[in-house]
């Protein structure tokens, strides 16, 4: 028979014997071997790979070269007990592991990364945010009536946008809304040169202001806001760095949704004076007051979607849990779970939760489905409320990462974060030399603590 007429057939024979050989238990457990692993310094980890014997023999793991390792030496090991490898991590750093069979005949390779185990004083405590905006946003259009009675808005004629930063005035940088509505008056009937941020671009624009005769000066009929507060959770300090964590996701402006930019901020002490419960289709809230004088205190350094960060020399102790480690998200389990806040003063008290479900690390802050079962903090809050979010969340005596978000529709769950995200957010700001950030960031705000607009 030629070739050419039992080709077809010899393909099938081939492809069929492809499927029986995976589908066979030994080379199936080979295949579905991990191809990343995590692992903290002291931790192992257990393959198990059951061969038959002629074969078992003939199977080996080795570190392949070069391992990367903070003092230079491969940062696992791999002993072998039968058909079970156990590969321990011995010093923080990378490598890559190989299956060999016959010492040379790869099967499959894993990558290893080993974590330093880490300590840190978890949070709680409850926060207020003050947050200063590089520049002023629009946040509005604040019509102004003209001598004839016609609503006019001059800015938003010209193209500026709510969300828009005016960063800078007739080639003055723009510091505060007083100082901004002084250099439009200042202008009367002369066109007035803005310098706009929107969405990392800056925009020039000319823009003549019009007298507001109920005002008694000129406008160019813009509502605007320079700073935003708030009230939050800390989520951790690291006693190592100083440094702080707290929210676990994003401040925005409570009226356009708009990212603020951010020149500088602080955070202050908050006591929390009364909680409104959520329901579904109604978040709750803490309602709180600051106290500057409450001992708790920090420049915030950077926002992002992982959290606020920042720099705290003064200490933020717990008197629940005075140090924690570290729980990384490959230690993070489905089961029952603690979250540490305030639901009452200053007072941090433990709630009991559940872990439903773990997610990607790679979600910046919906990494895990948490559910409130604590049958006191539902009774009083209904659930996750606004102002908890950044509430750190304790499992197996390790802080696994903080609360970030409701279920509208369920006040009971929502979501969290892992420590992973903010501690990777948390070296990028220490690596920026704590210089004030301009990312985005969002808040959400309690009705009680709302930043005014202005009109302008």
């Amino acid at each position: 028979m030629k070739y050419s007429k039992i080709k077809p057939y010899l393909g099938l024979v081939l492809a069929a014997a492809f499927i029986a050989i995976c589908f066979n238990p030994q080379v199936k457990t080979i295949l579905t071997l991990p191809e990343q692993q995590t692992l903290v310094v002291g931790q192992s980890s257990r393959i198990a790979i059951k061969l038959p014997r002629h074969i078992d023999g003939k199977i080996d793991m080795q570190v392949l070269k070069p391992a990367f390792s903070y003092r230079g030496d491969a940062p696992v090991s791999i002993n072998k007990n039968g058909g079970v490898f156990e590969i321990l991590a011995l010093k923080p750093g990378k490598a890559s592991i190989r299956l060999n069979l016959f010492g040379h005949i790869p099967l499959k390779a894993i990558s290893v990364e080993t974590l330093a185990p880490k300590q840190v004083v978890p949070g709680g405590h409850s926060i207020g945010v003050v947050l200063q905006s590089k520049g002023v946003m629009v946040v509005g259009y604040a019509p102004i009536v003209n001598s004839g009675g016609d609503k006019i808005y001059p800015a938003k004629e010209q193209g500026i946008q709510l969300g828009d930063s005016i960063r800078k005035a007739n080639g003055m940088e723009v510091t505060g809304e007083e100082q901004l509505a002084g250099i439009i008056n200042a202008q009367k009937d002369t066109p007035l040169t803005l310098e706009i941020s929107r969405k990392g671009k800056m925009l020039g624009m000319n823009i003549q202001g019009v007298y507001c005769a109920e005002t008694n000066r000129y406008r160019i009929g813009l509502f605007i806001r320079d700073g935003i507060v708030g009230v939050g959770t800390m989520s951790f300090w690291d006693p190592a760095t100083g440094e702080f964590a707290a929210l676990g996701h994003i401040i925005s402006d409570n009226d356009t949704q708009q990212g603020i930019e951010v020149g500088e901020g602080h955070i202050v002490a908050a006591a929390v004076r009364n909680i409104k419960p959520g329901a579904p289709g109604r978040p709750g809230e803490k309602l709180g007051v600051f106290d500057e004088k409450g001992g708790l205190g920090g420049n915030i350094i950077k926002n992002t979607d992982a959290g606020i960060f920042g720099s705290s020399q003064s200490g933020l102790p717990n008197p629940l849990l005075p140090s924690v480690e570290v729980a990384y998200a490959h230690q993070v389990r489905v089961g029952s779970a603690k979250i540490f806040t305030v639901v009452n003063g200053e007072d941090i008290e433990e709630f009991d939760i559940e872990i439903e479900k773990t997610n990607s690390r790679n979600s910046e802050n919906k990494n895990m489905v948490i559910r409130v079962t604590d049958p006191e903090l539902l009774a009083l809050t209904g659930g996750i409320v606004q102002g908890m979010s950044g509430s750190p969340i304790i499992q197996d005596n390790k802080i696994a990462g903080a609360v970030t978000h409701v279920f509208l529709d369920d006040p009971s769950r929502g979501y969290g974060i892992y420590m992973d995200n903010m501690l990777t957010e948390m070296e990028k700001a220490n690596a920026a030399g704590k210089n004030i950030s301009t990312n985005y960031c969002r808040l959400l705000i309690p009705a009680q603590l709302k930043t005014p607009a202005n009109r302008l």
